[in-house]
Formats: structure tokens, sequence, C-alpha cells
């Protein structure tokens, strides 16, 4: 099966704006101008789907990183204190791998441009973890995770306004479907997310409002830079930001102990470099929207986690909750 594109443009257009090489291409008449018939082949649907890959891979890595937190948790390490090492680590790791491979992806094209990477770094990523944490600690886990995965809203409605990505049926059903799929799988909002009220109601949406950022904004950064030029910035800036808080700590962190330097190394790699890689590079190809509502995957992740690592209990609630966010997953990829 192929995908027939018919562009009515003049061949000298075609090749200047596509590139020959790309596509399969004929002359026709066609009202007295010559016109090209382009036979795209499976090298579009392939590169698409390799983007929606992408984003739910780095979703999927994200769903693990409750493994390396309570492991590093367990060796005296505030959650503060986790998201600094991450942020830090992985600037560390990426800096030196980019220096040695291709030391110009480092350089900025303009100073100004800094601002894309402050706001993905010290607001997107910093303050989403403070946010995060906190609506953890009041909320609980369930409430928490629901208000952050209102950040697939967010992201719709940020990237029509600055992207000019439309709001189509499609995605306002898949993010109906996502959100009740949350809701279910995480067992949806408890008596003590009640008793917080609204400042700490106010507290998860601003982590999800945050989260979003990160979509929005990355994209944005992505027209002038490559995807591992956007996460490094991120990362370096986000480690800067969260280091007053994390070293407020006053209880000692055996820093250099096989334990947490060996679940250091695995939270570093695997759901934050290797995540945000493989969600950025997804982001390239993927509408800010789509990705974000695929992402929604990193939750039934963490759930699997949880069951099978963690042993927590699961009933039919969590099956069909899990159906509906894999359903909003699998439709925005295939939607128009």
């Amino acid at each position: 099966m192929r995908l027939n594109i018919a562009y009515r443009l003049r061949p000298d257009k075609l090749r200047a704006s596509h590139g020959v090489s790309d596509y399969r291409c004929r002359d026709l008449a066609a009202s007295g101008n010559a016109v090209v018939e382009c036979r795209l082949g499976w090298r579009n649907t392939v590169d698409q789907s390799r983007s929606y890959g992408f984003v739910a891979l780095g979703a999927a890595l994200w769903g693990c990183v409750g493994i390396f937190v309570n492991g590093l948790a367990a060796h005296g390490l505030s959650s503060i204190q986790i998201a600094w090492l991450r942020m830090l680590g992985a600037a560390v790791v990426m800096t030196a791998w980019i220096a040695r491979q291709s030391p110009p992806t480092l350089r900025l094209q303009r100073w100004a441009d800094l601002r894309f990477f402050l706001l993905t770094g010290a607001v997107s990523i910093a303050v989403f973890q403070w946010s995060y944490v906190t609506a953890i600690r009041t909320l609980g886990v369930s409430a928490a995770v629901v208000l952050l995965y209102t950040s697939p809203g967010f992201v719709v409605l940020l990237s029509h306004v600055f992207f000019r990505e439309p709001i189509t049926r499609a995605k306002i059903a898949c993010l109906v479907a996502m959100s009740a799929g949350v809701v279910a799988v995480t067992g949806g909002f408890g008596g003590r997310s009640l008793e917080a009220g609204i400042g700490g109601i106010a507290i998860g949406l601003t982590a999800g409002l945050t989260f979003s950022l990160y979509s929005v904004v990355g994209k944005r950064a992505l027209l002038r830079y490559g995807a591992q030029t956007v996460t490094v910035y991120t990362f370096a800036i986000a480690a800067i930001a969260l280091t007053p808080a994390a070293v407020m700590r006053v209880a000692p962190v055996s820093w250099l102990s096989p334990g947490v330097v060996g679940w250091g190394i695995g939270i570093v790699v695997l759901p934050t470099v290797a995540a945000y890689m493989f969600y950025t590079f997804g982001l390239k190809g993927v509408e800010s929207g789509r990705a974000a509502i695929v992402g929604s995957i990193e939750v039934l992740v963490a759930t699997l986690v949880g069951i099978v690592v963690f042993a927590e209990p699961a009933g039919l609630q969590q099956l069909i909750g899990t159906g509906l966010v894999l359903s909003a997953a699998v439709g925005i990829r295939y939607s128009g």
C-alpha cells in the first residue's frame, strides 16, 4: 500500500522544495501546464510512526522513574535532591557526550535563544518537579497524577494559540478518553485531596501546566536547534534552578555510597537522558498536542510498575482505565 499525493506544482518548484531524490515523479500535461504527480512511498509514513514511537518510548521510560526514586529515597535522599540529581547528572552526561561527538551542537545561535531554555529548564522542569512533589505530599499520589495529566489539555490549547495547531474532534475525543482513563487507573480523587482544598488542587494544576510547557516551548526551540541541544540546556538550567532547594537539606547524605551511585546512574540514564531524548526527538515529527496525549502512556507504565514491582493492587477499574488510555494514544496517531 502506498500513499498517493498529487502536487499541482511546477516540477522545478517541487524539486526545490522537496528534493527529487525523495520522490518518484513523472511530468503530466494538464491545462497546458506541467504538473507533477508524486508517489510518496513508505518514507513519510514510517518517519511519522517512528516519531510517535519515540514519544511513546520516552513516556514509558518516565513511567519507570518510581523504581529509581524509591531506591534513592531508601538511602536518605529527599524528593528535591532526587530531582536535582537527575537534572545535574543528565546535564553532565549529555554535555560530555556532545562535546566529544559534536562540539558545535553546544553553541547557541543567538544569546536571545536562552529564553527558550529558561522556560523549559527553570520553569517547566524545575517548577514542575517542585509542584508535583508538593502535590503528591498534599493530595496523595492518585489525585496528583490526575491533576498532572491535565497537561495534554494545556498543550492542545497552547499549541493552538502559538502554533495554530487545529483543535479537532479527534483530539477532543482522545482527550476525554485519556482523562477518563487516567482517573480510572489512579483511582481518582480521594478524601485526602478534598481535605487539601483549593490550594492543594492549584498546586496540582501548576504541575500540569508546567509539565505541558516542555512540549510547547520545546517544539519552538526545535525550530532552531536539534533535540540534543534542547535537552542538554534544559537539564543544565533545571539543575541550577534546583540547587538552592537541594543543598538546604540539613540531614547528611552519603552521595558516594554504592547504593546512591548505582540508583543515581540508573535514574540519570534511563528515565531522564534516554526518556527526554526520545520524547524530544519525537516532537520533531508530531504535533505537540498529539505528543502530549500519546505521552499519557507514562501512567500505564507507572501503574504496571506499581503492580509488578511493588505489588500494588489492581482491579477491573484499572484495566478499563488502561484500555481508555491506550485507545486515546493509538486513536490520536491514526486520526486525521
